[in-house]
Parts: structure tokens; C-alpha cells; sequence
């Protein structure tokens, strides 16, 4: 019998889920395994999100694959059960672990010597895993901004107020909310300094929300600045008109700030530069600065260079602005697809995800029955209420219960429907992203611009006055290619620009 370990997940928030929990993927594997012949030595389970590394199972399973050889497979359930990201995926290193690994549900199986079109078909849905994480963050942070552009405070209700499920928005603590405005109070007066205030808040039993601890002037002044306690609110650099309960009036919030003499001018802030923070120096690993230089004609350029100084850094070479972007177009325009390749990959993509579909529709199927099954209870019920069988209050208790649980059951089918294609959508737009990145380019703003580049290069660094980068997967095994028996041959590029 083939010794193998059992590698199951869930993250925090599908935990709860039909046809995502641990039991249906151990069954789903344990029965994989009966009929495999395979000899299962142990079993790694965790609920840890896979968007970054260091899920503390996962690291368990490398080690003891490590140290046992003979144990050489893994079962999974499919891709993104195993793994969201490049970090964990380059530590799974097949060949020079002699390590197969079963994706159950994607029928795949991986090895030593998988062909390169089977690797390049896996990392392509690593990459869209990746992304998919990526875009669901976006949509939670579109979705906050929609709140509150509706007046709604999107995220955990500060100190002084507490969230209401019900509504979706914020009430005032009935605990604590007294004394944000004893705290506003005082501040008036102009009789006290922020340490003074801060002591008397302590003494008055004003405390964090999270962990019951005093807070500190820093926190004091944060509270006294916020518009949020007299009805706006600021929510990405823009105040919104606040639907809450207001625990001040704005007058008071005025006369707090100018009764502690908080500076409440806006500050002047330094021009914003495209791609500070975006590279590094490749000669002491420092981060990258930037100014502008006149020249005697009036010309003015930007020039970047390593923050560490000359005498410190071993290369201090200045790079022009116009340079960078003349090396990130030209590295742009190698990850063009041909149409032969796009049409293949999606086709690829297709069929990786038919498995996908058919257990969706067969849960679809299920939560309807049981939703169905709910009503004619609901129903039943309510007929024994008319006719004098159940009591009134019996009825409403039960009424509620099925109610609540057909809300669940509505809620799992909306993401079901959605999710169905979100998935397959997000590799179609992996490939479109590399059809136009280069033209992309030239028309974004600068936030979009730094979107685009994360997702396509890494490692960017300034070397003897040049810029150098590696492509991320799966766009370095998109360089180069001019039609899909090319790469069919195996190529592997993912070349680095000299320096």
C-alpha cells in the first residue's frame, strides 16, 4: 500500500458551510483513499485562511513529509484547499521531495515529472486562487464604501457606540457613551491639559473596548478628533453625513478642540511620487527615494536613488523617472498572449472547473429541497395553530426557528449562484490582464498603475542605475511566447532584465 497524508482546510468563515467543511472533504478522501489502496499515516487539519503563508498545519505536513521519505503522496481535496499563494506552494518542491500529490476533485495528479503543460494548467489556478482571495478583499472594501456613502459607519462601532446587526448601523453605548461626552465636556472647559484630561477619564473608568485596558492620550486625542461623535463620519479621506444617533452636538466638538488647542489644519503634504515603496536597492536592500531636479532649462525631472546614502550603500546611482516606466513598458509588452494560447488556456481553465460546477448545482439542488422541506413545515404548522393543536406561542417559536434557518439556507444559495462563476471569471481576467497589461499601462492613474504591477512583477530593485524584477507566476510563463506550440515545447521563462 502507497503511504499518504491527508491535508484538509476550511478558513474561518466557510467553516459553517455545506460541501466546503472538514467532514465532507475527509469523507470525500478517506473514500478516495479506500478505493486507491492507500495507507493514510496521518491526518493535517486546520481552519486557517490561505491567502498568506504560515498556517501552522501546513508547516507540520512539510515536516513530517520531510522526515518520513516513505510517505511520499498527498490527497487534497483540490488547489485552493492546499494552497493560496506562491510562498506555500514553493515548499510543497515536488522533485526534491520525490512528492505526489492528488487534487481529488480536480481528477489531477502532480509528481516529479508532471509535464510542463500540466504545471503551467496548476499554476494557473494557484494564480487565479491568489487573485480570487485578492478580488474578494476588494469587494468587502467596495462594499464598506457603499455603506458609507449610504451614511452607515462600515466597520467596528468605536469607543462610545456598539454595532447593530439588525440595521446595519451604530448605536450609542448605554456602558460608556456618557462618558465620551463627559470627555468632549471637560476638554471645553479649556481648564485641562491631554494628560490631565486622560488621568480623569482613567479615574472616571473610560476604558479600551477590546481588551478593558486605560486608555492612553494618544487615544484621548484620537476620540476628540473624531467627527463620528457628532454625526459625520471620515471613511477613506472623505466625510460622509452620518445615519447614527449623535452623542455631541458639533458645537461642543468645536469648543473641545479648541479648548486642548488640538491643531486641526490641514497638512501640507509632500508631492506624491509613482514608485516610492514600490522598489528597493538590490546593493543594501534599502528603500527607494525620490526628488526632483531643475534643470537651467526649467525642465524638471525625477530622479530615484537608494536612502541609505553614499559612504553606507556600496552603489548610490540615481535612475530617471522616465527610465523606470521605459523598463516596466518594455517588460509589459513580453507577457503579450497570443490568441492560440488564450483560447487553450481558457479552455483549460473550463474543464479544470467542471467538477466545480457539478458540486455546486448538486448543493444548489440539496439547500432548495431542504429550504422546500422548511416551508411545508412552516406551513403544516400553521395550520395546527388555526385549528387549536399548538399554542400560539408554540407556533411562533417554531415559525421563528424554520424562518431563521430558510434565511441561512437563502444566504448559502445567493453565494453558491454567485461564486459559480466567479471563479473560472477571475482566470479569464488573469489572461486578459496579460493580453493588455502593456497598453493598460499608459492610460491608468498612479494607485492603478501600482495595482498592475504588483500583480504582475515582484522583487522590483534598482541595480547599478537600473531597474531589475522578476515576472510572478503565472505571467513569467507567459514571456516570450509566440504561439502555442512553443510553449506546448516546454519553455520555461522567467527571465530578469540586466542590470
Amino acid at each position: 500500500m502507497t503511504k499518504a497524508v491527508i491535508y484538509v482546510r476550511v478558513s474561518s468563515k466557510e467553516q459553517e458551510e455545506e460541501g466546503f467543511s472538514i467532514p465532507s472533504q475527509l469523507r470525500l478522501l478517506n473514500e478516495y483513499a479506500r478505493k486507491g489502496n492507500f495507507d493514510i499515516q496521518k491526518v493535517f487539519s486546520e481552519a486557517e485562511s490561505a491567502k498568506s503563508s504560515g498556517r501552522p498545519e501546513y508547516a507540520a505536513m512539510i515536516a513530517f513529509l520531510k522526515s518520513n521519505p516513505s510517505v511520499n503522496t498527498v490527497l487534497v481535496e483540490k488547489t485552493d484547499r492546499l494552497y493560496r499563494n506562491f510562498e506555500d506552494s514553493a515548499q510543497l518542491n515536488l522533485k526534491k521531495m520525490n512528492l505526489f500529490v492528488h487534487f481529488v476533485k480536480e481528477g489531477k495528479i502532480l509528481g516529479p515529472d508532471s509535464k510542463s503543460q500540466e504545471m503551467f494548467s496548476h499554476n494557473v489556478n494557484l494564480a487565479v486562487s491568489a487573485l480570487y482571495v485578492h478580488n474578494l478583499s476588494e469587494e468587502a472594501s467596495k462594499g464598506m464604501l457603499e455603506k458609507a456613502r449610504q451614511g452607515l459607519w462600515p466597520s467596528n462601532a468605536p469607543i462610545g457606540y456598539i454595532n447593530k446587526l439588525e440595521d446595519h448601523t451604530i448605536y450609542p453605548d448605554p456602558k460608556n457613551a456618557h462618558l465620551i461626552l463627559r470627555a468632549f465636556q471637560l476638554a471645553a472647559t479649556g481648564q485641562y491639559t491631554l494628560k490631565a484630561l486622560t488621568l480623569q477619564l482613567r479615574h472616571d473608568g473610560l476604558l479600551s473596548k477590546r481588551a478593558g485596558n486605560t486608555l492612553s492620550k494618544s487615544a484621548i486625542s484620537r476620540i476628540l478628533s473624531n467627527e463620528i461623535y457628532y454625526g459625520d463620519f471620515k471613511w477613506k479621506g472623505v466625510v460622509y453625513k452620518g445615519r447614527h444617533t449623535p452623542i455631541i452636538d458639533k458645537d461642543l466638538f468645536t469648543r473641545a478642540q479648541s479648548g486642548l488647542r488640538i491643531n486641526t489644519k490641514p497638512k501640507v503634504t509632500k508631492r506624491s511620487f509613482d514608485y516610492i515603496g514600490f522598489m528597493t536597492c538590490a546593493h543594501c536592500g534599502c528603500s527607494i527615494t525620490a526628488q526632483e531636479k531643475r534643470k537651467k532649462s526649467g525642465i524638471v525631472y525625477v530622479y530615484y536613488n537608494c536612502t541609505n546614502g553614499k559612504g553606507l550603500c556600496d552603489n548610490v546611482t540615481y535612475i530617471r523617472e522616465e527610465l523606470i516606466e521605459k523598463e516596466i513598458s518594455h517588460a509589459l509588452k513580453q507577457i503579450r498572449l497570443p490568441e492560440d494560447v488564450i483560447e487553450w488556456t481558457r479552455h483549460a481553465l473550463f474543464e479544470n472547473h467542471q467538477d466545480e460546477k457539478v458540486a455546486r448545482d448538486r448543493e444548489l439542488k440539496r439547500l432548495s429541497s431542504e429550504y422546500q422541506t422548511l416551508q411545508r413545515k412552516i406551513d403544516a404548522c400553521y395550520d395546527d395553530k388555526l385549528d387549536g393543536l399548538i399554542s400560539t406561542e408554540r407556533w411562533q417559536l417554531k415559525n421563528d426557528q424554520w424562518k431563521s434557518e430558510q434565511e441561512q439556507i437563502e444566504k448559502k444559495i445567493a453565494n453558491l449562484r454567485q461564486d459559480n462563476t466567479a471563479y473560472l471569471n477571475e482566470g479569464i481576467k488573469l489572461m486578459e490582464l496579460a493580453q493588455k497589461a502593456s497598453e493598460l499601462f499608459k492610460v491608468l492613474n498612479q494607485d492603478e498603475k501600482r495595482e498592475l504591477l504588483n500583480q504582475v512583477l515582484s522583487n522590483p530593485q534598482i541595480k547599478n542605475g537600473s531597474l531589475c524584477f522578476d515576472f510572478r507566476f503565472p505571467f513569467s510563463k507567459f514571456v516570450g511566447i509566440s504561439h502555442l506550440e512553443k510553449w506546448r515545447g516546454g519553455r520555461d521563462s522567467n527571465p530578469r532584465p540586466s542590470a
